[in-house]
Parts: structure tokens; C-alpha cells; sequence
């Protein structure tokens, strides 16, 4: 391991300092009141809010005092985001939505479901702001596109870090500092993809940079950096048990990637949004998150 030189270090670590704050510091932009979410939707329906009527999709957000219009033939799923308690509708029917629980103007009961990532759990509207922030390299052009690990914590102390190839048969260069501005590794791969070596494992708590670079024949060089840490033990083990648990339908895992997207495993969460996506590929909000 080597240390970098303390121009080097220096603007590695303002780097690293401001993505983090940007990631995790600052607090998440003011949310209108939301006491529900979207969750599954089979057919159509229509949300009103504040006299604003809008149709509804799933991950739409309902505030205390709106209604939906449920048709006939139409499935509406919806969690409760204090508690995450879940509540199904089959139209036609007219729903009020109240700060603790929906209430049925005209229709058939709603079934409901103690949550699946258990009870007590309070969950958070979900934005596009935060946790899509892609954050790009200040040293050259970003043609290597990442696919993990960058701007999210880790389950993982052993992570195998992945990207897309500018064009094939490169070399790349890849290096992980610590928050200090240590050099961890440095090497070369002929591959796409980089497995951290035995015996070199990422402490939980600290930020990480890496940074994968590679010059093409005509001498131009791409570079990209991504940031991350890795997660408590604790929330490891809690994560690792709600996603073995995890039960396939679309609300089930809706909530689930909501859960895992409040916690800060965006990695983790884009994987449960890409099999929502092939359950729900119409859904515009889900292929946004699945492909960020």
C-alpha cells in the first residue's frame, strides 16, 4: 500500500468530505405531509388532493384528506407510512384517506396486513432528489460508467465493485482510499469488475473512495470515483433478515426497497426496484429508481 502524495491526499479527502456531505449530512428536502403510499395498482384510479385530482401511480404519495376513485374491476394497494400497515381496495369504491387509516366512503372493506418489514417501522416518502444523486469523478471525463457502490452504504466487507467498459480489451486502473486519503489497493485489472483480495476487508463506519480509470489507444483517459461506506453490523444483520424473508408481491417489495432506500442501501434497493420492474414495467417512478 502506498500513500498518496499530500497535494493528492488533500484534494482526495475535500472530494470525499463534500460527497458525503452531500449524500448523507445535509437533511433530506422538506416533504409535503404524507400519511400513505401507493404500493401495487391493478387498473386505474384517480387521486384528489386539495381539489387537484391526478391519476395514481404507484409510489404516489397521499396526503391526510385525499381521496381516491377506485373503478370497478380496479385493485388498489396502499401502506400506512407510520407503522407500514398495509390496506387493499378492489373497486369501485371511494376512499378517504385519514392521518391513521383509510376510511371506506362507498365500497367493500379494505383487507388489511400487519407489514412485512415488521411493526413499528416508520417509513419515509420516497423522493427522486437524494437518491438518485450520481456522483461523478473531478479528475477527467466520466465515460466509465459505475454500476455499484457509489452513494450508498455496503452490506458487503468484501464488495466485488462492477462497471461498463468504454469499448472493449482495456486495461483499468483501480484505486480505494479510506477517509483519511490511505491508499487501500492499488493495481490493474483486465476486467470489468474487481473483487477486493482475502485478507483486506473495509471497516464498518468509514467513507470510501475508488476510483477506476483507463487510457484508450489514442490517449485519452476516463476516469470515475464512487463513494460509500459500509453499514453497521447491526443494520447488516437486520437488512440480511428482511430481504430472506422477503415475500414476492409487488407491495411486499415496495415497501421493502422504501425501507431500504430510507436506510441508505441504495445498492441493495436498486435490485429490489428491477424486479418490481419486471413485474410493473410500466410504471415510470419504479424504472426511474431501477435505473439510476
Amino acid at each position: 500500500m502506498r500513500t498518496r502524495r499530500p497535494h493528492d491526499a488533500c484534494g482526495w479527502r475535500i472530494w470525499l468530505a463534500v460527497a458525503f456531505v452531500l449524500l448523507l449530512a445535509l437533511p433530506a428536502a422538506a416533504q409535503p405531509a404524507t400519511v400513505a403510499m401507493v404500493s401495487d395498482l391493478e387498473g386505474s384510479a384517480t387521486l384528489t388532493t386539495a381539489g387537484r385530482s391526478a391519476p395514481v401511480q404507484i409510489l404516489s404519495d397521499i396526503a391526510p384528506g385525499a381521496q381516491v376513485q377506485l373503478p370497478s374491476g380496479a385493485r388498489l394497494v396502499v401502506f400506512y407510512l407510520d407503522g407500514g400497515t398495509e390496506f387493499t381496495f378492489k373497486g369501485p369504491a371511494q376512499i378517504d384517506f385519514k392521518p391513521d387509516k383509510p376510511e371506506v366512503i362507498h365500497g367493500t372493506p379494505p383487507v388489511m396486513r400487519v407489514p412485512a418489514q415488521g411493526s413499528g417501522v416508520r417509513l419515509k416518502p420516497l423522493g427522486l432528489g437524494q437518491g438518485a444523486l450520481v456522483l461523478r469523478s473531478p479528475l477527467g471525463s466520466s465515460r466509465i460508467k459505475i454500476l455499484n457502490a457509489n452513494a450508498t452504504r455496503l452490506l458487503e466487507t468484501q464488495p466485488v465493485f462492477r462497471w461498463l467498459e468504454p469499448e472493449p480489451g482495456l486495461r483499468y486502473h483501480v484505486e480505494i482510499t479510506d477517509d483519511s486519503g490511505r491508499s487501500l489497493y492499488d493495481g490493474q485489472v483486465a476486467t470489468s469488475s474487481f473483487v477486493l483480495p482475502v485478507g483486506l476487508q473495509l471497516k464498518e463506519g468509514m467513507a470510501y473512495m475508488w476510483e477506476v480509470s483507463s487510457r484508450l489507444p489514442d490517449g485519452r483517459k476516463y476516469s470515475s470515483v464512487g463513494v460509500f461506506s459500509v453499514a453497521p453490523a447491526e443494520l447488516r444483520a437486520q437488512a440480511a433478515s428482511m430481504l430472506a424473508n422477503a415475500m414476492p408481491d409487488v407491495s411486499s417489495r415496495v415497501a421493502l426497497a422504501a425501507w431500504l432506500e430510507q436506510m441508505e442501501l441504495r445498492d441493495e434497493a436498486r435490485k429490489q426496484w428491477r424486479l418490481l420492474l419486471q413485474a410493473r414495467p410500466e410504471e415510470p417512478r419504479i424504472r426511474a429508481l431501477a435505473n439510476r
